[in-house]
């Protein structure tokens, strides 16, 4: 009797653990924003595991423009003219990736490296809230993944 217990509790573990795995998703691809010593890491917003391009329905835009407003996102603090870097997964590099601040494109063509570097903007350009960072992964009409962040203008120490 005792055997048939441990081969009944046995294989409830098993299924406990099957479910558990199943249940278990794959994290999507992260990418780090830095400016001097400040930096975020965070996973997309949005990442099609498929390959597919994002459609509306799986990256709801109310979230995406919730991000924009700088609700849930991360934020970085910058000073302006100085070097603000972004470093990809090779994940999304492979898929090229173009970052944008505000609605201005900081390339013509997409990134297919990992790192990228650009200049923050002088003060009197950057509203008080600062400038929300897009970063869109995919090239063409393909978008495969968005991440946000805000940048956050800090005039440093005088």
């Amino acid at each position: 009797m005792r055997t048939s217990v441990r081969r009944s509790a046995l294989a409830i573990l098993a299924g406990a653990a099957v479910f558990a795995l199943g249940a278990c998703e794959k994290p999507a691809p992260g990418i780090s924003v830095f400016s001097g010593v400040s930096t975020q890491h965070d996973q997309a917003l949005c990442w099609s595991f498929s390959g597919e391009s994002l459609s509306p329905e799986e990256c709801a835009q109310d979230v995406v423009q919730e991000a924009l407003t700088g609700q849930g996102v991360r934020s970085i603090e910058v000073i302006p003219g100085e070097t603000v870097g972004i470093s990809v997964e090779p994940q999304v590099a492979s898929e090229g990736w173009t970052p944008v601040i505000g609605t201005e494109r900081l390339v013509q063509t997409p990134i297919n490296s990992t790192y990228f570097r650009f200049t923050f903007p002088d003060l009197q350009q950057v509203p008080e809230g600062g400038l929300p960072l897009q970063v869109v992964a995919g090239s063409g009409e393909t978008t495969r993944g968005i991440w946000v962040f805000r940048l956050i203008p800090n005039p440093g120490v005088e």
